[in-house]
């Protein structure tokens, strides 16, 4: 790791590219809320660079619920820490865009104006911009309500602060707004609860303050963070079912980050399926389910448990995801794909390909192949 200019050895400019990247941002159409194009996401350490995000695309429209899915170890969260812009301190977006329609008064003394096309990518992660916009417009569910919420301090006063942060309000009437969230959420015993802290309340209880905390402000995007993971499969019904209605009425954008393709099946419109940083393919939540094209989303949905009389069929994808610091050449898949194309897939990554409107690949069974030659 070379220590000129205290920065390790390919670790871009930073500002400075940012800057670049400020001068033209280019309008969203009409109906779409945030467009991410082409993002990277790398995290350095003397080991070596580990491209946790690098080169995805994709768009969420108003109202719409995107499900991004994909192995542990895909990209998915990283991908949602980065249109927040809370990437951990040893990891930096390298290239790319975050183009997010603000509005709500989101420009917080800032750049943009109410309304405007906003690069998130090419802000300052603890600007007055992103601050102004993070919680506000764009909130998240997190993995794990018990490490996301501060054990010392109740649920009620991050509810309280997070409304007051962002809208000129007293503490009374900050008080009053979250008891109302919570209630709505579905917290038993609200007025009792909201001064609980998190480790007297059982876990969907704090799942549901989570909920409450992110939608506090009436955002734009909700990014749920495998928000049923560590709850019962009881809860989680509820929960999915809550998100639903509050999305109704809040008329909200929903990004679905999860591993668990029957959540995706359930609740999305679209879906994005990931695989070491990369988009493997995209499309509407049909045609992923009943038409798939990619080796990865058709290994992914023989993986779950059929049931037949007196036993399981269960048909894993072979093999293990590679280490981040040791990928394959050429189509970062192929290793462990059933339909590899020999002297083709380890060459080099294959494009991304229509198969149907709205329905795209990346993978040389579909075209391609004289590139990779």
């Amino acid at each position: 790791m070379s220590r000129r200019g205290g920065r390790p050895a390919g670790r871009p400019a930073g500002r400075r590219a940012r800057r670049r990247e400020r001068e033209a941002v280019p309008e969203l159409p009409a109906d779409t809320l945030l467009s991410v194009r082409n993002l990277q996401t790398w995290f350095f350490s003397r080991e070596g660079v580990v491209r946790a995000v690098d080169g995805v695309s994709f768009d969420v429209t108003q109202g719409e619920v995107l499900g991004i899915a994909g192995e542990s170890g895909c990209g998915k969260s990283v991908t949602s820490q980065s249109i927040l812009r809370i990437v951990p301190d040893n990891g930096r977006i390298v290239g790319g865009r975050i183009l997010f329609r603000g509005g709500n008064g989101s420009d917080g003394g800032g750049s943009g104006a109410s309304g405007a096309t906003l690069d998130l990518a090419a802000e300052e992660a603890d600007g007055t911009l992103i601050r102004s916009i993070r919680g506000k417009e764009i909130a998240m569910v997190f993995q794990e309500p018990m490490t996301s919420f501060s054990p010392v301090h109740t649920i009620g006063n991050q509810i309280i602060e997070t409304v007051r942060i962002h809208q000129q309000v007293t503490e009374q009437q900050a008080r009053a707004q979250a008891l109302e969230m919570l209630r709505r959420v579905g917290l038993p015993n609200p007025a009792q609860n909201i001064d609980q802290y998190t480790f007297n309340l059982s876990g969907g209880m704090r799942q549901r303050a989570m909920v409450a905390m992110a939608l506090a402000c009436q955002p734009k995007l909700l990014i749920a963070d495998e928000p049923t993971t560590a709850v019962d499969v009881t809860i989680q019904a509820q929960m999915l079912e809550l998100m639903r209605e509050i999305q109704a009425e809040l008329g909200m954008a929903i990004i679905m980050i999860t591993h668990d393709l029957g959540v995706i099946a359930e609740t999305c419109d679209r879906v994005m399926i990931m695989y070491l940083g990369k988009e493997v393919e995209y499309g509407a939540v049909e045609d992923i389910f009943h038409r798939p094209q990619h080796p990865y989303t058709r290994g992914l949905l023989a993986s779950i448990p059929k049931m037949e009389p007196g036993r399981v069929e269960i048909d894993p994808i072979e093999g293990v995801v590679p280490s981040p610091y040791a990928m394959p050449a050429g189509c970062k898949f192929h290793p462990r794909c059933r339909d590899v194309i020999g002297g083709v897939c380890e060459r080099s990554d294959p494009p991304l390909t229509d198969v149907a409107p709205g329905h795209v690949v990346s993978c040389f069974l579909y075209g391609g192949r004289e590139g990779a030659a």
